[in-house]
């Protein structure tokens, strides 16, 4: 079984609006957040074979603290898995590697919050900033399919800080 965690950025700041949306950083929240999300997944997958990547400053920030946390034998920042919709990340998905297992991939709503109710029983408005979800694949990465995929884990800050 294949399995894809998927990632959204950590809080970001709105504090300089002269930045660029690509060029924005975590916030406060953010910086506390990713540390705390990223040893909740450790504990559920302590290495994978692949991350992908925003190239989002926010995304990347918060892709370092997962990395401090979960080994990786290749990552890739991928220009279009900025604000990608829905049919982008299934291809995403698609053009893994078949000889990968596992994937992270960090990114953004809401095309994450879509994803997850394509393969999902249980709709989200809104998956929250460091919120995670698993895709397990019962195929290959580019047979993935409203058919032999389902989300298994859902988690995000809100169910453990406030």
């Amino acid at each position: 079984m294949k399995r894809i965690f998927f990632i959204r950025h950590a809080k970001s700041s709105w504090a300089d609006f002269n930045l660029s949306d690509i060029d924005r950083p975590l916030n406060k929240r953010g910086h506390r957040d990713a540390p705390f999300m990223a040893k909740k997944l450790s504990a559920i997958i302590p290495a994978v074979d692949l991350i992908i990547c925003s190239p989002a400053r926010r995304a990347q920030e918060t892709h370092t603290y997962f990395s401090s946390h979960i080994k990786s034998k290749e990552t890739q920042t991928l220009s279009h898995v900025y604000h990608a919709a829905e049919h982008t990340l299934v291809d995403v998905i698609h053009d893994i590697d078949p000889s990968y297992e596992t994937a992270l991939i960090f990114g953004h709503n809401p095309g994450f919050s879509m994803i997850h109710d394509r393969f999902s029983h249980d709709y989200i408005d809104n998956l929250p900033t460091c919120g995670i979800f698993e895709l397990r694949i019962d195929s290959e990465w580019a047979d993935a399919d409203t058919t032999n995929t389902i989300v298994g884990h859902l988690i995000y800050p809100k169910l453990y800080l406030s």
